[in-house]
């Protein structure tokens, strides 16, 4: 950034602060340039000259005032006002106490995944578009991801089955090799993010090589890794370590397998290898751990699972209760898919067992109903239920949200398996722009606010409300309350900060809220 951009920013921020001050209202930044495709179905477009942005939102906070960011149905997109805090108490309606001192899990980030289809997605569009795209999430005035999870080879959202040491066996690995994928659709981004933000980047594999596995039980579909393979398989994942490393690009974090569940209880017919829980205690006991410490990657975090919480807390405990296990796991992972079918509740029991380890959403997405279109372009309804979900397993210790692709096209593809998706943002190559969908803003509400370090602390709300919520603690001393009000007609609620001031809101029917303010 050159000097002159530089004070441009400055002074902006500044006339965007005595603003938000003396008008009741202000949109900071661009707002959303909107494309409806009917009532109330409402993405935002972007393109080589235009692109909606959220200024850093603590820039603009005032001493004695908080900011309220608001999505709703209707359209509006994390549309800000600054309104003054008061020492009277309300007279009438509900009062929550925030209560910063009481406090429950530090928030390890948010973020999603640069799969193949991603890149082919990015890809398509022209350098600027393609850069603002990875702005949007990973930039200054984007929404503040801090985490990417990056396949270790092929997955369902590529274009063919692929391993890196595909064919007869090789034991010795002498044909392991990062595929043309890593060059073009993965690899370029993820430099292009770690000049942005240097997010914390997470991987793990679909399939091993077809080689080391077999079939289990005679069940098609139903696999396991072969146990002659189990070292050469950490083997495996420690080339593959070193070849992004020689790239450039170091990891935080690990699962050994996306879904072990699928091809040990089930079969989706996708990529896969399944693993029982002994299976996968085992081959972190007495492989992976000891391998990747014995070659200098002892420092990154493994995880558990890396599944459904259909499985929990049993099939992680497994693992944890293993003392050769344990040691070198950190947290376990976890998949939405199916949470409307098991209770949040499962989160807590498995932190109550283990409260040093922690828990980590890393996978999710949207799966069509049969015969319905993946790409619901403008659907609110997805971005509430995505909203309450993320506010559900916050409050019940998890400590990050990883997403599922973060482009795709308009299809929700590309996927060799033609098991297309939703996405946060929709590229159409065609036209050169990219489309935020109201998810994106359900991710935003949390993920531009509440940053790594973060701790949730307790807010005594009113289950009649009916307004799903959770609250933090920043490390910068900022209080973000984050609420969703899914019902019909608006709720006027009013928050008791620690220092005894009130801050009175209007939560809007169908809407998304965050509010932040200092704590002293």
């Amino acid at each position: 950034m050159g000097r002159r951009e530089e004070t441009c920013k400055m002074h902006c921020a500044v006339v965007l602060r005595l603003l938000l001050i003396f008008l009741p209202a202000m949109v900071c930044g661009q707002g959303c340039a909107p494309k409806n495709y009917g009532t109330n179905k409402v993405v935002c477009v972007c393109n080589a000259t235009y692109c909606d942005n959220l200024h850093p939102p603590e820039e603009l906070l005032q001493p004695g005032y908080y900011l309220q960011y608001t999505s709703t149905q209707t359209g509006k997109r994390l549309v800000p006002i600054s309104m003054q805090m008061s020492k009277k108490a309300p007279s009438t309606g509900d009062v929550w106490k925030v209560t910063s001192s009481k406090q429950y899990q530090e928030i390890i980030g948010f973020g999603a995944a640069i799969t193949d289809s991603v890149g082919i997605n990015i890809g398509s569009l022209e350098k600027d578009v393609r850069e603002s795209l990875l702005n949007q999430y990973y930039g200054p005035e984007g929404i503040g991801y801090t985490l990417v999870r990056v396949p270790l080879g092929g997955t369902d959202f590529s274009t063919r089955f692929y391993t890196y040491d595909d064919g007869t066996a090789d034991p010795t690995l002498s044909r392991f090799k990062l595929a043309d994928e890593d060059y073009k659709y993965k690899l370029p981004y993820l430099k292009y993010i770690k000049q942005l933000s240097n997010p914390r980047v997470v991987t793990v594999p679909w399939s091993p090589p077809e080689w080391m596995i077999e079939g289990r039980n005679g069940t098609e579909g139903f696999t396991r890794l072969k146990d002659i393979y189990y070292q050469v398989y950490a083997e495996y994942f420690v080339n593959f370590l070193n070849a992004y490393q020689k790239e450039g690009i170091n990891f935080w974090g690990l699962t050994l397998q996306n879904e072990p569940g699928n091809g040990y209880y089930v079969y989706f017919g996708i990529n896969s290898c399944g693993y029982s829980p002994e299976e996968q205690r085992n081959f972190i006991a007495n492989n992976l751990g000891p391998t990747l410490q014995k070659n200098n990657f002892g420092n990154i975090v493994i995880m558990a699972g890396d599944d459904q919480r259909t499985f929990l807390p049993e099939s992680a405990q497994v693992v944890l209760d293993n003392p050769a296990a344990s040691k070198f796991v950190s947290g376990t992972a976890v998949h939405w898919y199916f949470d409307d079918q098991y209770p949040a509740s499962r989160l807590t029991k498995l932190h109550d067992l283990f409260p040093d380890k922690f828990i980590l959403y890393t996978e999710a997405s949207f799966i069509p109903d049969s015969g319905s279109p993946a790409v619901l372009f403008g659907d609110w309804g997805r971005a509430e239920r995505l909203s309450k979900d993320i506010l559900d397993v916050l409050n019940h210790w998890v400590t990050g949200w990883i997403d599922w692709n973060l482009a795709l096209n308009t299809i929700g593809g590309p996927t060799y398996l033609n098991n297309n998706l939703d996405s946060p943002i929709i590229v159409n190559s065609t036209a050169n722009e990219f489309y935020k969908q109201p998810i994106f803003y359900s991710l935003a509400h949390l993920s531009k606010f509440v940053p790594p370090g973060s701790k949730r602390i307790q807010l005594n709300s009113t289950a009649e409300s009916g307004v799903d919520n959770v609250a933090f603690l920043r490390p910068d001393n900022i209080v973000a309350v984050v609420l969703l009000n899914s019902k019909d007609d608006a709720k006027k609620i009013s928050l008791q900060t620690d220092a005894g001031s009130y801050i009175s809101i209007t939560v809007a029917a169908h809407s998304l809220n965050t509010i932040i303010y200092n704590k002293t």
